[in-house]
């Protein structure tokens, strides 16, 4: 039904669908009475004791909307709708009425959570959503035309493709509309358990939520400020973008590029790994951290997150993300992209969604172990600690310079360096299935426990970790590494890249330190030119792919791959709830200057010729990400119109 309020010329008349599985029918009264005044037409799933298909039911929420109505709004039935809902939705619907509009995203999306948390940050009301990943499809209103369209797509979609959102998103990628999402939400996700197949998403609440929140409605009015997502838009953008993420404890970098060929989550990696390719170091990301447990604010922060046994590494890296965060936000603010002049800029609204995206972070990114231990202040003292970070990160200076003089062994290095960027750019739309083979480390000890640990926070493929011996090949990619190696996103893509390109290719994949432990070469020695030497010859396969010209017959039957590692925080992980305070900030730093290592010894400390190797590797993977956006063809980011069979996975 429609919204009756409507008495001004041009005022929005609202429809309502709200998709339900006839197991939860008992919601729909309690959604329908926060909707009011507006009008909302039950749309159960048509078969729901078949498959789980969201796309099943959404194809009829789509197609109810009504004759008299200007915009339709589809619901679904585990949502909980914000004081005032009616209110805020037409208000916000009356100030951008051409747009596809969503009411909530969830809290760890990959891009969409981070450009939320972008205009949260920078005080903004609406957040453009990135193109190519899912449209959060809980409230998505549509000027009635485009869903009437809307409608008929979905009808020519098979129910077994299941996820509306990713169909809606091509539907509007191919139009090349934009869509735009309320900050704060008009409503969150409610934590019952998923009927649709999602069970292994874990609790999907909204980022950024202020529940009570003085929301007027000249608030809608100012247009977006940032567009995280302008490099996948049709008319392009002069040069790449990045996203931040912070989950298991870890804060993760992901650059966005104009292609619809891609993996979501592609490429993320740590944010230490690839914060130069930002002209930023390690050091001036966690330059502030020290400074701010030093005071005293700091100090009582950091009391109580050592008595509550927080991992010193789990502030460092929520620092990082909330000052990367900043910086974002920062850069945008000094070029003008963030004003404070818009119509419904509240400076009052400043603070609570700062603190709100970063709690958000807290409350999604932490593992539930860590979470269970944020008690007492812990958890506020974790958020003070974040907004901290996000505060520095607004002033921070991206002009890291690279070292000027060329280190021992410096042609191998460039070689080496120039390899690892070709593959890091390198996309793999449907990562297989991979086994992971883990040598204890002769130096740390850790195994393959520890490698297991790490690997579930790397979010790229189905990962099966195995010791040396574990029986014979099962035909997936077989990757060998150490039990420390902090294994990145980016050399599955590889791998997962090397197969898509090569299917008959029968050879092994081995880390630069396990290719040496299996050679006798001791990575981490003072004098590392053999084991430089070695690796180089050892990865020329790698240009002859790069070039197009490896065939499976003539790939190695051990590949060494072009990607350097660090030492991941599970092989050595101390138990912080031993630590007195001035021991737990002492942790802090020391995690921080370990995160600096050499291309080949995982143990190494920082050196010269690390920071060149960085340098050379993170300032072409700048220049080429530049390139490829700068000179991508115009036009909607897709490729072809609906493809079904694109949207299953073949693994």
């Amino acid at each position: 039904m429609t919204d009756r309020l409507a008495g001004l010329p041009g005022f929005p008349r609202i429809s309502v669908a709200v998709m339900y599985h006839p197991a939860r029918g008992d919601r729909i009264p309690r959604i329908a009475e926060a909707c009011a005044p507006l009008r909302l037409v039950p749309v159960p799933d048509p078969d729901p004791g078949s498959f789980p298909s969201p796309l099943r039911t959404a194809k009829r929420a789509w197609a109810a909307w009504s004759p008299d109505a200007t915009h339709h709004l589809v619901l679904q039935d585990d949502v909980l709708l914000v004081d005032g809902f009616s209110a805020h939705l037409r208000a916000a619907v009356a100030a951008c009425p051409d747009d596809a509009l969503a009411l909530y995203a969830h809290w760890n999306s990959p891009y969409n959570s981070y450009a939320i948390r972008q205009a949260a940050a920078g005080g903004a009301s609406w957040a453009r959503l990135v193109p190519g990943e899912w449209v959060p499809t809980q409230g998505l209103v549509l000027p009635v035309g485009l869903a009437k369209e809307l409608g008929d797509y979905l009808a020519g979609v098979p129910d077994h493709v299941r996820d509306d959102d990713t169909v809606i998103d091509l539907f509007l990628r191919e139009r090349d509309r934009r869509v735009l999402v309320t900050v704060p939400h008009l409503l969150d996700h409610d934590e019952v358990a998923s009927v649709a197949g999602n069970m292994d998403h874990g609790v999907r609440r909204a980022t950024v939520l202020l529940p009570g929140a003085d929301l007027p409605a000249e608030r809608w009015l100012e247009p977006p400020r940032f567009d995280k997502g302008a490099v996948m838009r049709g008319k392009g953008a002069s040069t790449w973008d990045f996203s931040v993420t912070y989950a298991f404890g870890t804060c993760f970098l992901g650059f966005l590029r104009p292609t619809s060929e891609e993996f979501v989550r592609h490429p993320f990696g740590r944010w230490s790994d690839w914060c130069g390719v930002l002209s930023l170091g390690r050091a001036d990301v966690l330059g502030g951290l020290e400074a701010y447990l030093a005071s005293p604010d700091g100090r009582d922060r950091a009391r109580a997150l050592a008595e509550a046994g927080t991992a010193p590494g789990t502030a460092a890296e929520l620092w990082a993300a909330a000052f990367l965060l900043g910086a974002d936000v920062g850069t945008g603010l000094a070029t003008g992209l963030g004003t404070d002049g818009g119509t419904g800029a509240r400076a009052d609204l400043v603070g609570p969604l700062r603190r709100a995206a970063v709690t958000s972070w807290i409350d999604s990114g932490l593992p539930a172990a860590d979470r269970a231990l944020l008690c007492g202040g812990a958890r506020a003292g974790l958020a003070d600690l974040g907004v901290a970070g996000l505060t520095r990160g607004l002033t921070a200076d991206r002009g890291r310079a690279a070292p000027s003089d060329e280190p021992p062994a410096g042609e191998i290095l460039r070689l080496l360096a120039v390899r690892e960027a070709e593959g890091f750019l390198r996309t793999a739309r449907f990562p297989p299935p991979l086994t992971v083979e883990v040598v204890t480390c002769p130096r740390c000890g850790a195994g393959p426990e520890e490698a297991a640990a790490y690997l579930r926070t790397v979010e790229f493929c189905a990962l099966r970790v195995v010791r040396p011996g574990a029986g014979p090949r099962d035909g997936t990619p077989w990757l060998r590494m150490i039990g420390c190696e902090r294994f990145p996103v980016h050399g599955l893509t590889l791998v997962a890249d090397v197969r898509e390109r090569l299917p008959r290719l029968s050879g092994e994949f081995v880390t630069r330190p396990a290719f040496l432990l299996d050679r006798g070469l001791d990575p981490d020695a003072p004098d590392p030119l053999p084991a430089l030497a070695a690796v180089d010859a050892a990865e020329r396969w790698a240009d002859d792919f790069f070039a197009g010209r490896l065939s499976p017959s003539a790939a190695p039957d051990v590949m060494v791959l072009p990607v350097s590692t660090g030492v991941h925080r599970w092989a050595a992980r101390p138990a912080a709830d031993l630590l007195e305070p001035a021991a737990w900030v002492e942790e802090v730093s020391r995690y921080g200057r370990a995160l600096d290592g050499h291309p080949l010894a995982p143990h190494s400390p920082a050196s010269e010729a690390a920071e060149r190797y960085r340098a050379i590797r993170d300032d072409l993977v700048r220049r080429r990400l530049t390139e490829i956006t700068v000179n991508y063809p115009r036009g909607p980011r897709v490729n072809g119109r609906l493809d079904p069979a694109k949207l299953v996975r073949p693994w």
